[in-house]
């Protein structure tokens, strides 16, 4: 494994990979595995990535993927919004993550759907509901059962369903379902809006899942602070504070020794 490709940490993802029971994966995105008492995600979990606009919720989710790659697993990333090959471009050149090479040689594939259709196919199906003909909502067929599943993003497919709350969650629920068929670890990106306390729009979002993490990036002064808090996590007992990072040329790179407590004093809040 070159060296050059692997996330700067102390981690050895091939020796993570040996000693890790096969129930639980590793995130391997810098040291958050040490912000958690088991060694990684439970096999069968949903993850939700929260945050707002700049966050990072992107790159937590593919340096991840791209980690687990390394590690010898394999990856899947649905994609609701950007095209497959301007995000594969965009990770190349922002952290030199060179996903295409795995997906020449079949451990990663990357999926574009239309949320647009999907809300359609719902709407469609719940029109049926009381007659004798019953439309399925379309499911996702994979080109193998992955190991780690990323899904970008929630916002996308709650736009698409044009304000109706009842039918999407109809739908979110129908996806969490498809998920836990994987016994994959499944990251869902979502959207939200700093200040509001709330990290989801359709409210069963975060019930649903297994893990909820929300990442920040408020303003103290004429400063950006990142920071990250496990919010939830069904599996594992977690670190229950605010932990600083950084976005750099080698992705999120989490700061295990820098205090927060000067931002929490000047900040007038942490815009949640």
């Amino acid at each position: 494994m070159p060296e050059s490709k692997a996330d700067n940490t102390k981690l050895l993802y091939k020796k993570d990979v040996d000693e890790t029971p096969q129930d639980h994966l590793p995130a391997r995105v810098s040291q958050f595995d040490s912000l958690i008492n088991k060694s990684g995600f439970e096999r069968g979990s949903t993850i939700l990535i929260a945050g707002g606009v700049g966050t990072g919720k992107t790159t937590f989710v593919m340096q991840s993927l791209y980690n687990a790659l390394l590690a010898g697993e394999k990856c899947v990333y649905l994609t609701f919004e950007e095209p497959p090959e301007r995000i594969l471009k965009h990770m190349n050149q922002n952290y030199g993550w060179d996903l295409k090479s795995f997906q020449e040689e079949g451990k990663f594939a990357i999926i574009k759907m239309d949320p647009f259709k999907i809300a359609r196919n719902v709407e469609a199906m719940l029109l049926q509901k009381s007659g004798k003909l019953m439309i399925t909502v379309e499911s996702f067929d994979l080109p193998f059962t992955p190991d780690k599943l990323g899904v970008d993003s929630l916002s996308a497919i709650e736009i698409a369903f044009k304000g109706n709350m009842e039918n999407y969650r109809v739908y979110i629920k129908h996806l969490f379902d498809q998920l836990d068929a994987f016994n994959s670890v499944n990251y869902v990106i979502t959207e939200t809006e700093l200040g509001k306390g709330v990290y989801t729009s359709g409210g069963i979002e975060e019930f649903l899942a297994d893990g909820v993490i929300v990442l920040y990036n408020f303003m103290v002064k004429k400063t950006r602070e990142r920071a990250l808090e496990i919010l939830k996590l069904r599996s594992s007992d977690h670190v229950k504070k605010l932990v600083p990072f950084k976005i750099s040329k080698k992705g999120i790179q989490i700061d295990m020794h820098r205090s927060l407590e000067r931002v929490l004093v000047e900040a007038d809040s942490i815009n949640r």
